[in-house]
């Protein structure tokens, strides 16, 4: 189980965001405590506490995972930025990161 305190995504960013723990097989390697939430709204995109290959975030950061012509990919976020963004901000990040 994951220590509570050293996680990045805290319950009340959680809530507001409506992000749900995700279930889906993600390509990535992920420890077996990371936690990994699907993003409402945008199919195949996750919030995530560790990078693709298991890393954990720094501090008060995540980790927005997508699906691009390649494969997964994604791009490091501040938790304020993620807070703050609405659905079209996190759709326009993964086009402009899947275009190249």
């Amino acid at each position: 189980m994951i220590n509570t305190a050293d996680v990045n995504i805290d319950e009340q960013t959680i809530k507001k965001l409506g992000l749900k723990l995700s279930d889906d097989a993600i390509t990535a390697q992920l420890p077996h405590n990371a936690r990994a939430f699907k993003y409402p709204h945008l199919d195949n995109v996750y919030v995530m506490e560790t990078d693709l290959y298991g890393n954990v975030m720094p501090k008060d950061s995540c980790f927005l995972a997508f699906y691009g012509r390649n494969g997964l990919m994604g791009k490091h976020l501040k938790i304020e930025t993620l807070k703050n963004a609405s659905v079209e901000d996190i759709k326009a990040i993964v086009q402009k990161n899947c275009e190249g």
